[in-house]
């Protein structure tokens, strides 16, 4: 495997590059999901389609053991090329590095998950097993949405799912979830002039906010995962002028959760605070129109997840990992969410994080993914599936 692998760098790194090039905001990845579409089929999947969302799926194989890979073809945008240096949409390939929006976050992933069917079919390595690559779209405004449709609507019940998110080769088990709150503070409009007469709820946000700070020595830890945490991240004023005191606030609260805290938890923590100021809170929705038309939608709290270090997933991917790879694996957690909400917090399927790429480059001006790195993943998203079928390969070949 290894050398049939190190033989198509080239074809990998002109398929991402390629791909890097076709911007791809959530709700605007039609061409990039053509792209993805053809360039399956051309890599040998058996068979290869997209959902009612725009989600692309290519399956291989027809065996026992069903296995999901999820990566997402969705970008934040690219912003301005006067911050990267060149443009972030050419794919720049520079001392075996690929730079561009979506280099780590993810289409570095998706790529190596896609050309890893390429090399399951071509080396002859299908087993008793089934696999999927999904790249799905919508994944940066609300992760799990996506993917939840792609399997209610097929009907799939993964064995075992892997995500492809930037993890710098670790495996990881787990992250914290993450929840949008918003606060509704009433208040009474009034003339800046003479605040007697008013009710500020601009005052009554702040307050709120200074008790909102005050919450984390209440919350829960998890060995792996730590401490949730909260962060007052906007506050909007209903109000037509600067020297009018406003009448309404909406205050906006970023809440990440640990392993065990509900959605019902999370509301009652800060009803609490909320309710001695005639506040209400609520979850936010996210209902964003996708480019094959259908809103990607659903509540915005996705809960925390973890899988044991002895989960026979985990010590598969281990195993991959070693086989392939010829030392051992770091295993951890990701700081960050990913479609793990919904795959193993939601639906309670066994789910493995792993891909090439560092956890500080999404999201920035430095978003790139080292080609080594994308290699040696591509070769244990290729070799798992028949650890997991039980069917391990030779070593002959690392």
């Amino acid at each position: 495997m290894q050398k049939f692998v190190n033989s198509l760098q080239d074809d990998i790194v002109t398929f991402l590059r390629d791909f890097i090039a076709i911007p791809s905001p959530s709700g605007r990845e039609k061409e990039a999901a053509d792209f993805l579409l053809a360039g399956m089929q051309e890599l040998g999947f058996d068979e290869v389609w997209r959902d009612s969302t725009g989600s692309v799926a290519g399956r291989l194989g027809r065996g026992k053991t069903i296995i999901l890979y999820d990566a997402h073809m969705d970008t934040v945008e690219a912003g301005d090329p006067a911050e990267w240096g060149f443009d972030p949409l050419k794919g720049k390939y520079e001392n075996g590095v690929v730079y561009g929006r979506g280099a780590s976050d993810d289409k570095g992933c998706l790529t190596a998950m896609a050309f890893a069917g390429k090399v399951i079919k071509d080396l002859n390595l299908l087993g008793d097993f089934t696999l999927y690559v999904v790249g799905v779209v919508g994944e940066e405004i609300g992760e799990g949405l996506a993917i939840r449709n792609f399997l209610e609507e097929t009907g799939i019940r993964p064995h075992y799912v892997v995500i492809g998110e930037a993890s710098d080769l670790r495996l990881c088990r787990g992250h914290r979830g993450r929840a949008l709150l918003k606060v509704r503070v009433p208040g009474r409009a009034g003339h800046a002039s003479a605040p007697e007469r008013a009710d500020n709820a601009l005052s009554k946000a702040a307050a709120i906010i200074r008790e909102v700070e005050r919450l984390p020595e209440k919350f829960a830890s998890d060995p792996l995962l730590g401490k949730g945490s909260i962060a007052a991240t906007k506050v909007d004023c209903k109000t037509p002028s600067l020297n009018t005191i406003p009448g309404e606030c909406l205050l906006y609260l970023d809440r990440r959760l640990t392993v065990g805290e509900t959605r019902e938890l999370c509301l009652e923590q800060v009803r609490e605070i909320a309710a001695p100021f005639g506040a209400e809170v609520e979850i936010m929705r996210c209902d964003e129109p996708g480019y094959m038309g259908r809103t990607i939608g659903g509540e915005e709290f996705f809960p925390a997840w973890s899988v044991p270090e002895d989960h026979p997933l985990i010590q598969a991917g281990a195993e991959a990992f070693r086989r392939v790879l010829g030392r051992e694996p770091v295993i951890g957690r990701w700081d960050f969410s990913t479609d793990g909400t919904y795959t193993a917090g939601v639906a309670g399927i066994p789910t493995l994080g792993f891909g090439p790429g560092s956890e500080e480059h999404p999201h920035t001006v430095r978003d790139q993914i080292s080609v080594p790195q994308l290699l040696e993943a591509l070769k244990v998203y290729a070799y798992l599936p028949n650890i997991l079928a039980g069917e391990s390969q030779g070593e002959e070949d690392r």
